[in-house]
């Protein structure tokens, strides 16, 4: 009981938040300094995701990351779009899988189907699992828990479809964004992938 109400609590708490107020100007405000290789499809909307978990966590006591592919020494089993990270004793206390897909059903069904991938690979074969991140940090999971909170995302009206946030940008303006962010790297004036 105690459980459900804290978790109660921390979604009402981070879904209660907006990042950008639909201002497309203000999103790619928020991301032309990135320098992420924004050529993914969904690669936009995780960078906004991880843009609106920065105004929630505190970066001297959170890390915020993603990308994280894991697998148990073989080949990739699946991807880790968002994780949010306690400083304090490095473990990860929020997964987020982030879906900006025209079918709203079908991406909530594939970010959930994702997630429990992850986690029942975690709580099956956790001394294998081999973490291997775009940003450089070393995870093992020992960081993680099969408890740990998880939550879906997605463009504006996914909520409607049974994602547990939505961006406040609609799928065309997340699409807009990315064009506007590759032609700017493009053009030399945001910075590049390296």
């Amino acid at each position: 009981m105690f459980k459900t109400f804290v978790l109660s609590t921390l979604f009402t708490f981070i879904f209660s938040s907006f990042a950008f107020a639909g201002d497309l100007n203000a999103a790619f405000d928020s991301l032309k300094n990135s320098g992420a290789n924004f050529e993914p499809d969904g690669a936009v909307c995780e960078e906004l995701e991880k843009v609106r978990l920065g105004q929630i966590y505190p970066a001297d006591k959170y890390l915020i990351s993603g990308d994280i592919e894991y697998s148990t020494g073989k080949e990739t089993i699946g991807e880790l779009d968002t994780v949010v990270i306690d400083r304090s004793n490095g473990k990860v206390i929020l997964l987020g899988e982030v879906k900006c897909w025209k079918n709203m059903e079908d991406g909530l069904m594939k970010a959930k189907s994702q997630m429990m991938r992850f986690l029942w690979t975690l709580g099956k074969h956790p001394e294998s699992l081999v973490f291997q991140s775009y940003d450089g940090i070393k995870y093992t999971a020992a960081q993680f828990s099969t408890n740990t909170p998880i939550y879906t995302v997605g463009a504006l009206g996914s909520v409607a479809k049974g994602a547990d946030y939505e961006f406040d940008l609609t799928l065309k303006e997340t699409q807009h964004l990315r064009m506007m962010l590759l032609k700017c790297q493009q053009n030399g004036e945001c910075p590049r992938p390296e």
